[in-house]
């Protein structure tokens, strides 16, 4: 992936600043090996059906099972319940056999009646994190180690097939009307860690599940630790409350790059995140109160044009991102828009105000303000009050002033602005994504299926956008299994979103991560060498962390050493740390 040299690079595996294993603290001698992890982000829900926060994903990455795994080399498939999988000649039907002696955590079986239950009840009520994955697919089990699923039409996510499965003999108690208020607290789990306490707002508490299945932690709790802002958060990893921290501030990240903060290593990491300003496009099928300029493209377009991105990567991130220019579908970057520089959104007010006069809003009194037909271009901005979105706020509001366009700010967590991006009735939203390995799941959001219809359900189409081609493109790639094919009619759905512009995308941004390196090692990276080791795709990192002082760790992953250190500051602009990570053979299984 090419990246802009203006600010920190950061490539290979955390490796500087890691202690050497007989000076570090021997973590083995306590009671307890207990990794802490320190986020700004309190749970939205336990239940998998429901939840949508990257803290909920984490949480059920390490409670949850699925039938196949990523591995953290390169994302290719692995064995996780399935261990090996058989596909019919026209790749329509694949049976999967499980392991043998499979359990929850509280004893019960783990069988193939809980994956074809999973299957059958997700894509019968609709579950919304599990609609792109399972919509063409039905499932029957052949006996209590084999499933056979069978695809409507192609599909070229097979054999992969990491949609969470859950307990039946729990679920099936729980009917479609009270699923949604269902708080997941049963605390049953199948994957490498259990929940066993929760105080809200506070911390989540995962101990070690005796009963699963694949490679056995060295540690033995997780514990997820919630902060009011990244700076406290900081100040309790240096004071050694914490092992690790994830969204760390820029200013702070430089201090830990710089060699200024002792035991403590930090890791920028890529897999495709990215901040958005949705703009609400007023699909006719949702809901919702738009303001009326904004179902104009042209409009939308303007205020593309009107936002200098560069400025936003070097003020805002510091050099830790690169401008983006349309939707980022995939932490592969080989499925990000294929465009020329000449082509994509600049920073250029002209072409702006060009387009707001060809859309017949114009200043006529003179206030600054563009009007139509006695209506003002005057913007609800619904921002989230995280660092970086309040940061970039100003600089937002400030460039689409200069074009004409006035806006009023709200500010709102996330959860709240969650609930009202469900009404629609916004024009301006402020957001940001972390995609999945496929594109599938990012292109699926910004179908009509996917636009807010009621209220109390929401949908993932946060832009209220509709677009007939677009779908029916998204419904040919979803069935297309030549790589090459699959991505061109990708990039034919790029453009209509870049020329649609729903969404003013901002910057793709690097996860800002910092740990405690007196303590722990093996710090798994998610793709190895580029991507985060917190908040991954898989988590496989809490599977293969040890104390420090462990020799011949059983995941392979050797102790990270330093190839380059270096720290230039000048002009305001870093220079930095390019580290390599020896061999990491991924045998999680």
């Amino acid at each position: 992936m090419s990246r802009r040299a203006l600010g920190f690079i950061a490539t290979g595996a955390l490796g500087f600043g890691l202690l050497a294993a007989g000076l570090a603290t021997n973590a083995s001698a306590q009671d307890k090996l207990v990794f802490s992890v320190g986020v700004t982000q309190d749970i939205d829900s336990l239940n998998v059906t429901v939840g949508y926060l990257v803290i909920d994903f984490e949480i059920w990455n390490l409670t949850l099972p699925s039938l196949t795994d990523r591995s953290a080399e390169d994302f290719s498939t692995l064995p996780s319940m399935a261990e090996s999988w058989t596909a019919s000649d026209d790749g329509l039907t694949w049976r999967y056999k499980l392991r043998e002696g499979l359990k929850w955590s509280d004893g019960e079986p783990m069988t193939a009646d809980d994956v074809v239950y999973t299957i059958t009840r997700a894509v019968a009520d609709g579950w919304i994190n599990h609609r792109s994955d399972l919509a063409n697919i039905t499932a029957t089990a052949i006996d209590s180690r084999t499933v056979q699923v069978v695809s409507a039409v192609p599909d070229p996510k097979l054999p992969y097939l990491g949609s969470y499965i859950l307990p039946k003999h729990v679920y099936e108690k729980i009917s479609t009307e009270e699923m949604p208020n269902y708080l997941a607290d049963d605390n049953v789990s199948g994957g490498p860690f259990q929940i066993v306490e929760r105080k809200e707002g506070e911390f989540v508490r995962l101990a070690r599940n005796p009963n699963w299945h694949g490679k056995k932690p060295t540690i033995d709790e997780v514990v997820f630790r919630m902060y009011e802002t990244a700076e406290a958060q900081f100040n309790a990893l240096k004071a050694g409350d914490l092992d690790a921290i994830d969204d760390v501030p820029v200013k702070l990240f430089a201090s830990v790059a710089a060699g200024e903060v002792e035991n403590i290593i930090g890791l920028a990491g890529n897999q495709g995140s990215f901040s958005e300003l949705a703009i609400n496009s007023g699909c006719a099928k949702g809901i919702g109160d738009g303001h009326v300029a904004l179902k104009d493209r042209k409009v939308r377009q303007a205020i593309n044009w009107a936002i200098d991105r560069q400025l936003l990567v070097d003020k805002i991130l510091s050099g830790f991102g690169v401008p983006a220019v349309s939707l980022i579908p995939s932490a592969n970057p080989a499925f990000d828009m294929k465009i020329s520089a000449d082509e994509a959104y600049s920073y250029d007010p002209a072409k702006a105000n060009a387009l707001l006069d060809e859309a017949g809003w114009k200043d006529s009194n003179n206030d600054g303000v563009r009007d139509k037909d006695g209506v003002e271009l005057k913007l609800r901005y619904y921002d989230r009050s995280t660092a970086g979105a309040t940061a970039t706020t100003p600089f937002l509001t400030g460039w689409l002033k200069d074009v004409g366009i006035a806006t009023d700010v709200k500010t709102f967590d996330e959860d709240s602005l969650i609930a009202e991006q469900s009404k629609s009735e916004f024009d301006l939203y402020t957001w940001g994504w972390t995609p999945y390995v496929d594109p599938d799941n990012m292109l699926s959001y910004f179908t009509t299926s996917q636009v807010p219809t009621d209220p109390d359900v929401g949908g993932y189409n946060d832009a209220n956008w509709c677009n007939d081609e677009f779908d029916a493109l998204y419904l040919k790639q979803n069935s297309e299994l030549d790589p090459t094919k699959r991505a061109e009619l990708i990039q034919q759905m790029h453009e209509i979103f870049f020329d649609e512009a729903p969404y003013a995308v901002l910057y793709k941004y690097d996860n800002l991560q910092a740990f405690r390196s007196d303590r722990w090692q093996n710090f798994t990276r998610q793709p190895s060498d580029v991507g985060p080791v917190l908040f991954s795709q898989s988590s496989p990192v809490y599977r293969d962390l040890e104390p420090v002082g462990t020799r011949g760790g059983s995941s392979g992953t050797n102790t990270m050493i330093i190839v380059i250190v270096a720290l230039v500051v000048a002009g305001g602009v870093l220079v930095a740390l390019a580290n390599r990570r020896k061999e990491d053979p991924d045998d999680r299984q």
